[in-house]
């Protein structure tokens, strides 16, 4: 398969897992939650979302390997970097999930070893996709994406964050006073929902304390390619990884725009190993 064939199953992947997750809130399956080991909630649609696209990709991509949130699977790059791995989050923000809020997301993405090769993230009940094929750009639904003139724009003040209570159990309240006090306009906009506002410039930068591998998967290309950056808080290390995660806009050279003070502040505080 070509990267462009890849590109199409995983938009037919996204697909499914909107109308799965859309279906399940009507059924009230959202009130089937029970708690993982790490506190966070898990829902049956959660499980059943991963087993189908799982499925599907086993019988449209064979040869290729699944690493998701909820079955698992070995670490990017284990089988070497030409392995092509999926990296699965059926639903990312189940939190917002279980309350009815449309905060929530599915995150898929495709990675030759721990190369990016496409990236896929929706917010089913909000319509949204933002996707991008390594080297062929980003989207925004089905049209290009289009950098507004709010990018990097002075009255665009606001720094968005994950939630204030995960910089806390992350032990990183240094970091969650001085984005809240009173040198920053700080706002909760957790999950996809802070990159999609970063994509459109309502927000300058977005700032989570605590991530995992498929958190983050499809926005290592789908950034990348509008323009922007991501990375942990410290080493600025690119890519996949469980941490800490910072994005923003890059200007024409390569320099962050207007996120110097962001920056800086992440830079004191340690990422989460």
């Amino acid at each position: 398969m070509t990267p462009e064939s890849y590109f199409e199953l995983a938009h037919r992947l996204a697909d499914l897992a909107m109308a799965r997750c859309s279906a399940a809130l009507e059924q009230g399956q959202s009130f089937a939650a029970e708690r993982k080991l790490d506190k966070t909630w898990v829902t049956e649609a959660d499980l059943a979302i991963e087993r189908e696209l799982r499925a599907c990709i086993a019988k449209e991509a064979p040869g290729t390997r699944v690493l998701g949130e909820e079955e698992g699977g070995a670490p990017l790059g284990t089988g070497g970097e030409k392995e092509l791995v999926w990296v699965l989050d059926p639903i990312d923000g189940t939190f917002s999930f279980v309350h009815g809020i449309p905060f929530y997301s599915s995150l898929i993405a495709l990675y030759q070893g721990n190369t990016p090769v496409l990236g896929i993230a929706c917010l089913p009940g909000m319509g949204i996709k933002m996707s991008a094929l390594r080297g062929k750009g980003a989207f925004l639904g089905s049209k290009p994406y289009v950098r507004s003139p709010f990018v990097g724009a002075s009255q665009v003040e606001i720094v968005a964050t994950a939630d204030p209570y995960r910089f806390r159990m992350e032990g990183k309240e240094a970091a969650l006073a001085a984005l809240y006090g009173p040198g920053f306009k700080a706002r909760t906009y957790p999950d996809a929902l802070g990159y999609w506002l970063l994509l459109g410039g309502h927000v300058r930068a977005f700032v989570d304390p605590k991530v995992e591998v498929w958190d983050v998967a499809p926005f290592h290309v789908i950034l990348p390619e509008a323009g922007f950056a991501i990375h942990d808080w410290n080493a600025r290390v690119v890519g996949p990884a469980r941490g800490t995660s910072v994005a923003y806009a890059l200007s024409s050279e390569g320099q962050p725009l207007v996120a110097d003070d962001v920056l800086a502040v992440l830079a004191s505080e340690p990422s989460t190993p």
